[in-house]
């Protein structure tokens, strides 16, 4: 059992993660999930994802455990503290935790596509192009507006040239 530590802003030492154990539980609870994996391995998992994403401006500090807080962040135009630990941050990580919980774990190995399976008389064949696994769009939702354009956002930094 892993002993949750969360960072505040305030660069707490041996912090891991974002969101506390009854946070998740009541984001959990609101959304009419029962969780069937313990709180603390769900957000240690989530953890795993959420901290190999490339964030838009730099650490606080050099000796923080996290990649948050940092400084020199704006979303929609808005400066977030370098001692704020963003909602949307906090949210991707619950929702995170949700997918894990549901069978879909982000850093997960993809198999192949299958084209077709048959057993007996029951067939299955993916559509063209489909993705390869299933996914939680909501995750990349709130990571969005956090992320360096161009690192997996879905955003592309693009210049013309006359």
């Amino acid at each position: 059992m892993a002993t949750i530590i969360v960072e505040d802003g305030s660069i707490v030492a041996n912090a891991n993660s974002y969101v506390s154990e009854a946070e998740l539980t009541t984001y959990a609870t609101d959304r009419g999930v029962t969780l069937t994996t313990s709180a603390d391995v769900l957000i240690i998992q989530a953890m795993d994802y959420i901290e190999v994403q490339s964030y838009k401006g730099a650490r606080v500090s050099s000796t923080q455990e996290l990649s948050w807080p940092r400084s020199g962040v704006y979303v929609d135009g808005v400066l977030i503290a370098s001692n704020e630990i963003p909602k949307d941050l906090k949210l991707a990580q619950m929702a995170t935790c949700l997918s894990i919980n549901a069978g879909f774990n982000p850093l997960a190995v993809v198999d192949r596509a299958t084209k077709r399976e048959k057993l007996d008389v029951m067939e299955i064949e993916y559509q063209e192009n489909a993705n390869d696994s299933a996914y939680m769009p909501g995750i990349n939702r709130y990571l969005n507006k956090l992320l360096v354009a161009g690192s997996g956002s879905g955003m592309v930094a693009m210049t013309r040239v006359y």
